[in-house]
């Protein structure tokens, strides 16, 4: 063992500062992969969006898959029970659930949710704010765990289309507080009672993306009945979030029709949690039972979109990343994601990089060291043969000397 330490003391002695140059940006370019790697899990810890599939089941590998439709598809509630169905249907095809296993409860294997994107004037006394609305059914929450300020989400399984969630900037803006939970506002002359208080997604893509304007989450058939829908609405010229106050004398009469039109389409996106047991099965089956138009629908595995091979594709396709066929148009949630695919994929292609240069500079300094040896072929297997002959006869030593004890 000190002979060991000797010769790599006396090693790092002989080198030359060329030498140590060398090998320091060796140690360096090493410490940059290990530092993106770092990176690469603290931004892809942060998109809870994406981490359906790893929260759902502890038990089995889950997999999370989201369609974006397009406004003009016109996917509604119809279309989404009907998608429903057909996923029971193919995951006990598949063996994946029992025939009388649903979405809900302790028992369930998958779950779903659904949203669309629009706007809605919320008026609570004389004040008025226009906001961005996003629409939702299903477990909306679950697959978008937003932080609370006050009160609950609103349940998935809820029969009541009037309750609604304001963010803290339009909670503030109607009523100077966050602690509002049970409190009324009206929609369209209805009156919709809030269940309780989140708090804005932020990050400068998240913003990118629109979502700088106050923001209210409400069942996808009262958007329809008392708001508007519209995908767009985000890339709005200013006029969301105005706010207005009218004087005393103005009529406030609630005048809305409270019966919601189940009828409506406009639904952009829906998400889906289920078994992925090997790798696509989730995202292939979704595309296969249901059986969508891919050149229409965009089908993202969200599991894996930041894993290294998906980051690989992108890095191949970069060229025409930024092209969109499709007529789709993706929620915040999906742009912020993206724009961390893109991220993330230079960095990985940073790492690539790195690696490269770290194995040729490697194999540079192990063909040197081979053209100026001082050892032979034979001279390493003579020393192999003496080694193993030095290590049968200690065996056979310490077996003879144990021997009758």
């Amino acid at each position: 063992m000190s002979n060991i330490t000797t010769n790599i003391t006396n090693f790092f002695k002989n080198l030359k500062l060329r030498q140590i140059i060398y090998f320091a940006i060796i140690v360096l370019l090493i410490l940059t992969i290990f530092g993106i790697d770092l990176y690469r899990a603290q931004v892809v810890s942060r998109q809870y969006d994406q981490q359906m599939g790893q929260r759902w089941s502890k038990d089995m590998r889950c997999g999370q898959v989201s369609m974006f439709f397009s406004e003009q598809e016109g996917v509604g509630t119809d279309k989404v029970n009907e998608y429903v169905y057909n996923i029971n249907k193919g995951l006990i095809a598949d063996g994946v659930q029992e025939a009388d296993a649903s979405t809900q409860g302790s028992g369930a294997v998958w779950n779903y949710c659904y949203s669309s994107v629009g706007s809605a004037e919320l008026t609570k006394d004389l004040k008025t704010v226009t906001a961005v609305a996003i629409g939702i059914g299903g477990d909306y929450f679950q697959f978008h765990p937003m932080r609370i300020a006050s009160g609950n989400y609103i349940p998935g399984d809820t029969l009541m289309k009037d309750y609604v969630m304001l963010d803290e900037d339009l909670a503030w803006q109607l009523f100077g507080s966050k602690n509002i939970v049970g409190e009324c506002i009206t929609i369209g002359g209805v009156p919709h009672y809030i269940a309780g208080v989140v708090k804005k997604d932020s990050g400068k893509y998240v913003k990118a993306s629109g979502m700088v304007f106050p923001t209210i989450y409400m069942s996808f058939e009262s958007l329809a009945t008392y708001g508007k829908i519209d995908a767009s609405v985000l890339a709005t010229n200013g006029t969301l979030g105005q706010y207005t106050v009218a004087s005393k004398s103005d009529d406030e009469s609630e005048n809305g029709s409270t019966d919601v039109d189940t009828q409506a389409k406009g639904i952009v996106c829906m998400e889906v949690v289920m078994p992925n047991p090997v790798e696509n099965y989730a995202k292939n089956f979704v595309i296969d039972k249901l059986g969508l138009n891919t050149t229409q629908v965009e089908v993202v595995d969200n599991t894996a979109r930041f894993d290294n091979r998906n980051l690989f594709d992108i890095i191949a396709k970069f060229n025409v990343r930024g092209m969109q066929t499709k007529p789709v148009i993706y929620p915040y949630w999906e742009n912020n994601a993206r724009a961390y695919e893109n991220i993330l994929a230079v960095a990985f292609l940073i790492q690539i990089i790195c690696a490269v240069i770290i194995f040729i500079m490697v194999a540079i300094v192990v063909v040197q060291a081979y053209r100026h040896r001082k050892w032979t072929v034979g001279m390493l297997v003579q020393k192999f043969v003496d080694w193993k002959y030095d290590l049968e006869s200690n065996i056979k030593y310490h077996n003879a000397k144990w021997k009758y004890f």
